[in-house]
């Protein structure tokens, strides 16, 4: 079988352990083959050429037209490349057919992601959920991946490898694995279910944004904690959760999500959606932009095309461009600056590394908060101590006397937590 821990890549021609995987790209005039090139140098792999094709009328067979395919053939066998990597979501009789066509080991970009994906997962959910997507993309495409590793390992077209029989048997061991994953993820879901109910009275601010825009780094410096942050595509995979302000009531926490990517696969948005449902939970979404990357413009808009498919584009939410440090090195860094500003109107323009903007950031979502309290006059019995811890703890009392019948206190509460705890009855 062809096992789940498999790299989807192709292996060098070499064979040397240390040998970087040597490709060309192949796209659509549609698409920018930018961002194809930053995902596969998460992967360390090497681009040594490229091609994009003007598709008036998509092939049937292979999506993109023979002429194109012919010459990425000949440009991949000119530069001594190890496989054709395609910037677009194939079908299993499409991706087989471009290969058996160029002779080289080929892949699409959801192949691509999900091999990031794979490398990059850390928790037991997360590792589930890619194991269970690669299944996914894995299970339709049995037949071309057993000639695309064959191709790999040398086999000749008299040698076609394991047949109809074995592929079969891999389908029912594909289809058992799968089920045992998604009765996992259920149980983790559970979990997470529960960890989520312990939160309720939690306030959550989720950092939303395009892959790579320094999320994970601008969690670290607004909670002061060490969240695995680098400069790579999709680093984080996990929703990481961090106090914001613990000392403000009710407290606020701020969320670490997975990052966005222009067509990612819907298998891995399925597969991710206890990262997604914490968006779907928050009360503040901060968007941040990565200011300092030259398609700023299209990030955002990718990022807001997917808040609005996952139904969130109605939420609170304040856009904060990030990595302003890394403009304002530039000779026309002014200029950069004025620019985002008309990209993303009211934006706060922040760097992740500057502590005293990080400051600005968190008072701007802690007065966010306070601006949708309202005002409570109450005298608790003194009998009913249970209700004044309550209040202390979903509340930010402003005013408290010791009357005579019991305590008087002036709160600043979310209304929907007053009605929760029954607060009006106490109402003065």
């Amino acid at each position: 079988m062809l096992e789940s821990t498999e790299s989807l890549l192709p292996k060098p021609k070499s064979g040397e352990p240390d040998q970087k995987l040597k490709v060309v790209c192949l796209g659509s005039d549609a698409y920018p083959l930018d961002e194809l090139k930053r995902l596969l140098d998460t992967l360390g792999v090497v681009v040594v050429g490229e091609l994009s094709a003007q598709i008036r009328k998509i092939n049937p067979a292979t999506y993109l037209p023979q002429g194109k395919l012919e010459a990425a053939k000949v440009l991949a066998q000119h530069k001594g490349a190890d496989a054709i990597i395609v910037d677009l979501e194939l079908s299993p009789n499409q991706l087989r057919n471009i290969e058996e066509f160029i002779g080289f080991p080929t892949l699409d970009r959801p192949g691509v992601i999900l091999e990031i994906f794979s490398q990059h997962a850390r928790s037991k959910e997360s590792k589930t959920q890619v194991e269970l997507a690669k299944l996914q993309y894995v299970m339709p495409r049995l037949a071309h991946l057993w000639t695309h590793f064959e191709r790999q390992q040398g086999g000749g077209a008299g040698n076609r490898g394991m047949g109809e029989k074995q592929i079969e048997v891999d389908r029912r061991l594909v289809k058992r694995r799968m089920q045992m994953l998604e009765k996992r993820l259920k149980e983790v879901e559970a979990e997470r279910i529960t960890q989520r109910a312990g939160r309720k009275a939690v306030l959550k601010v989720a950092l939303v944004g395009y892959t790579n825009a320094g999320k994970s780094t601008l969690l670290n410096a607004l909670t002061d904690s060490k969240v695995l942050a680098e400069d790579k595509l999709f680093a984080t995979l996990d929703p990481s959760v961090r106090m914001l302000s613990p000392d403000s009531h009710p407290p606020v926490v701020a969320v670490d999500t997975v990052g966005f990517v222009s067509r990612l696969p819907h298998g891995l948005v399925a597969s991710f959606r206890s990262t997604l449902e914490e968006v779907l939970e928050a009360d503040l979404l901060v968007h941040v932009v990565d200011g300092s990357s030259p398609t700023a413009y299209e990030e955002l808009k990718v990022t807001e095309e997917v808040l609005q498919e996952i139904g969130v584009e109605d939420r609170p939410k304040m856009v904060i461009v990030n990595k302003i440090d890394l403009i304002e090195k530039g000779p026309d860094g002014l200029l950069k600056k004025n620019q985002l500003r008309v990209i993303a109107p009211g934006a706060l323009l922040v760097s992740a590394l500057d502590l005293e903007e990080v400051k600005k950031l968190r008072t701007r979502i802690l007065d966010h908060f306070k601006a949708r309290l309202a005002t409570f006059e109450l005298l608790i019995p003194y009998a009913d101590s249970r209700m004044e811890a309550l209040i202390h703890e979903h509340g930010s009392v402003e005013i408290k006397r010791h009357m005579e019948k019991g305590t008087f206190l002036k709160v600043r509460m979310e209304e929907a937590w007053a009605k929760k705890l029954g607060i009006l009855k106490y109402s003065t």
